[in-house]
């Protein structure tokens, strides 16, 4: 993973940032999201960063010690706006959801931007790939994974007694990332296409007494 740059164990301290340097700095990272997204890990270098985000390449050098850690700290912003994201459409939620208002949501967190502007995804599972490369990188991806589920489990009604809950999460989780993964990479699927796809899994999981107000709303939810 290393490029040429100062060895580990001469890494410059990071000298504090002003307003305008975390500017710049942001900047930087946001180019190396789309470095990163459009060309995979192996694209991530300072030069390639400083062209895609206009600066000189010293300021890439100036703020990254090295290539590792250039990649590092990308991933880590992908992770945090990403998160930041996700963790706020939770947070707007007002009690519990039907199976049709769920998809909705789910919806809204991961397939909308997916079709939209798929960068950040890509970012995000290039990075799930290097973990099965880098061992020191599971970590990151396992406390991810867990932010996801999290969040999955807050949107999803109440599930299937009969089913462990962690296991109906994991399911759901699993083909989001499934379905966001076709998305990117065959480019077939449209937003209303992943939808129902995942309400049929989620209306097997969270159960409801046929001829229910859950079940009449969930056959007319946004299809």
């Amino acid at each position: 993973m290393s490029e040429q740059g100062p060895a580990r164990g001469q890494r410059r301290a990071r000298r504090p940032k002003t307003s305008s340097g975390a500017r710049k700095r942001e900047q930087i990272l946001d180019a190396s999201v789309q470095v990163f997204g459009t060309g995979g890990s192996a694209a991530v270098t300072h030069r390639a960063v400083a062209e895609a985000a206009q600066v000189p390449l010293g300021s890439t050098t100036y703020y990254f010690a090295d290539r590792d850690d250039l990649l590092l700290q990308t991933m880590a912003h992908a992770r945090e706006a990403e998160a930041k994201r996700l963790a706020g459409i939770v947070e707007a939620l007002d009690g519990p959801l039907s199976v049709g208002q769920a998809v909705d949501v789910l919806t809204e967190m991961f397939f909308d931007k997916t079709v939209a502007d798929p960068l950040y995804d890509l970012a995000l599972f290039e990075m799930f790939m290097e973990a099965t490369r880098q061992a020191a990188l599971r970590p990151v991806t396992r406390d991810w994974s867990a932010m996801i589920a999290a969040l999955v489990d807050r949107v999803l009604p109440a599930s299937d007694p009969a089913l462990p809950r962690d296991q109906v999460v994991q399911i759901v989780a699993c083909l989001i990332d499934g379905l966001m993964l076709e998305a990117v990479s065959n480019a077939e699927l449209e937003v209303s296409d992943l939808s129902a796809r995942l309400r049929v899994v989620v209306a097997r999981l969270c159960t409801a007494e046929p001829g229910s107000r859950w079940a009449a709303e969930n056959r007319g939810h946004r299809s």
